[in-house]
């Protein structure tokens, strides 16, 4: 997250999903993690704005010592501390490359989160920019098979980002997919799908 961009629609967005899925009591103890690559620049005022667009309490917002640039490590280890259901806001989303910056999200850290809360589920926001969303969300996939074990996920797409589900249960995803099954109706065969690892074998999940 970026203090350039917060308050724009995909905030509202964001928000729009965590305020339903909690209103539906499918997240369970949720912590949000903003991964600002500005954190030195936030106030107060900017970390209640954002919680409020989030919909969630200023409370649920992990608290870090150091910034992302500063020590990495350090902040992934007070990331691994928190226990519950996750949101992860990076600037970008979960990389793919062997470089990845601040902005991303590692998928050896994603890996970890799972590895350390099994039943946990671990939403990550994804940018897309000039791909196509389901293309760039199969990438993120099949890097992700690559550098760990087994997971289920969904994802929520639109044409410029997508919200992507992870966890170690089927039982905790499921009934995030049947949620918006039944609330897009025959809308989710576009907007929502799902995937599995180690197979990554995709399913549509609507009316056919």
């Amino acid at each position: 997250m970026n203090l350039r961009f917060i308050g724009d629609v995909l905030d509202h967005w964001k928000g729009s999903i965590i305020g339903r899925l909690s209103e539906a009591n499918l997240l369970h103890r949720l912590n949000v993690d903003q991964m600002a690559t500005d954190f030195s620049q936030w106030g107060e005022v900017d970390h209640s704005l954002y919680a409020d667009l989030l919909r969630i309490d200023r409370s649920m917002i992990i608290h870090h010592a150091q910034d992302l640039w500063s020590n990495r490590k350090q902040y992934l280890e007070e990331m691994l501390a928190v226990q519950g259901d996750m949101f992860l806001d990076p600037d970008i989303g979960i990389c793919t490359n062997s470089q990845p910056g601040s902005e991303h999200l590692k998928a050896l850290e994603l890996h970890a989160l799972l590895d350390r809360g099994p039943t946990r589920v671990v939403m990550v926001y994804q940018h897309i920019r000039a791909r196509k969303t389901r293309e760039r969300v199969l990438d993120i996939m099949d890097f992700l098979q690559q550098k760990g074990p087994g997971f289920h996920a969904y994802s929520y797409e639109s044409a410029s980002a997508a919200m992507l589900f992870f966890s170690r249960r089927s039982e905790r995803l499921n009934p995030i997919g049947e949620f918006y099954q039944r609330l897009l109706d025959w809308h989710a065969k576009e907007r929502i799908c799902h995937w599995q690892s180690p197979s990554t074998t995709l399913r549509l999940v609507g009316r056919r």
